[in-house]
């Protein structure tokens, strides 16, 4: 069985229901990536439209047909002028195929007449596999999209890892008399615990409890439903600039991130990172949409691109692709030029803006 792994000459898409072969290249790469990782394979179709069956409105169809038969979780996009890749996430070899005996009924009945070709990815025999080649009725370009090698992403996990740990023990050590002092002042001024535990999702879509400091009142979530529609921002997240439901400490607090001194410690237990795409609450994170789940992909942080530049992100929409943005284009070099831009926020008191 031929391994799998992306690749290939971008182009426009022929219909909007496929993704262009530059797009396509792009999730098998993510792809490949998250199955090494999680070490679940996953498998690619690829159907080749017999000569008969090369017009455009035969691809059309042919998409059509595809996205009404398969998974919302999987990707279909042009392999080629006359193919389609479908690929199937967290499917192993006999699962796909399993779904080609299916596609074959489904295009016998359509009366399409196409080549289906399996490709399976396992992520345990990795080093033991060949790059497979695109389609025939194309060329791969000299410039091709080049996925990461396993021993680079390695290191920089082991980089990252490492300056978690060092970071986040050495601010807990500064930190311990703020979040002390503070923990008095929450006390004193309102009624309830000093500490405020949620459930977020991390990595890989895993829940975990993320702590803070408390800056709103005890029953502040059973008021969020009321206060909906006063949302400042769009999509599953909720904001509110003048929260009334904010202590006055909690103001102070927001505004020179002392609140946030409580995650080093999910930093250093490994469920969050220093930098990172923000955790949302686990229901907001589930109600994003299905091209934002990719900010799964790595551990959320403390900070982000988000944090540094909120002027940048006018939509929902505009935060999640900075997140994105941060997953494809990470450095450990980018980590310390956000954290860096991240101490100048409680300096200006702008943690709340």
């Amino acid at each position: 069985m031929p391994s799998l792994v992306g690749g290939y000459r971008a182009s426009r898409a022929l219909t909007p229901l496929l993704l262009s072969e530059r797009q396509l290249s792009r999730e098998l790469n993510r792809e490949r990536l998250r199955a090494d990782r999680r070490q679940i394979p996953f498998c690619l179709i690829d159907v080749v439209l017999a000569p008969e069956n090369r017009r455009p409105r035969d691809v059309k169809r042919l998409a059509r047909l595809l996205h009404r038969r398969l998974r919302t979780t999987d990707t279909l996009g042009h392999r080629g002028r006359v193919t389609v890749g479908v690929l199937l996430t967290d499917t192993p070899e006999q699962g796909g195929r399993i779904v080609v005996d299916e596609l074959q009924e489904l295009l016998l009945d359509a009366r399409l007449d196409c080549d289906l070709e399996l490709y399976a990815y396992d992520p345990d025999a990795w080093q033991q596999q060949q790059l497979f080649d695109p389609p025939d009725d194309h060329q791969p370009p000299s410039g091709h999209l080049t996925p990461p090698q396993p021993q680079a992403a390695r290191r920089r996990r082991v980089a990252k890892r490492l300056v978690d740990v060092v970071g986040s023990s050495l601010g807990l050590l500064f930190a311990s008399i703020p979040i002390a002092l503070a923990c008095v002042a929450i006390r004193c001024t309102s009624a309830g615990p000093a500490i405020f535990r949620q459930v977020r999702e991390g990595a890989d879509g895993k829940p975990f409890t993320i702590y803070k400091l408390r800056t709103m009142r005890c029953d502040a979530e059973h008021h969020q439903a009321n206060l909906r529609q006063l949302s400042e921002r769009d999509g599953p997240a909720f904001k509110i600039k003048d929260d009334p439901r904010i202590t006055s400490v909690g103001k102070w607090l927001r505004a020179t991130c002392i609140d946030e001194l409580p995650q080093l410690v999910n930093v250093l237990i490994g469920q969050m990172s220093l930098v990172g795409p923000r955790p949302l609450p686990w229901a907001e994170s589930r109600a994003v949409a299905t091209w934002q789940r990719r900010r799964l992909d790595v551990k959320p942080g403390i900070t982000g691109s988000w944090q540094t530049s909120k002027h940048e992100s006018i939509t929902f929409d505009d935060w999640m692709r900075m997140d994105l943005r941060y997953i494809d284009r990470g450095s450990n070099w980018l980590d310390m030029k956000l954290i860096a831009k991240t101490m100048i926020v409680p300096v200006k008191a702008r943690g709340n803006h």
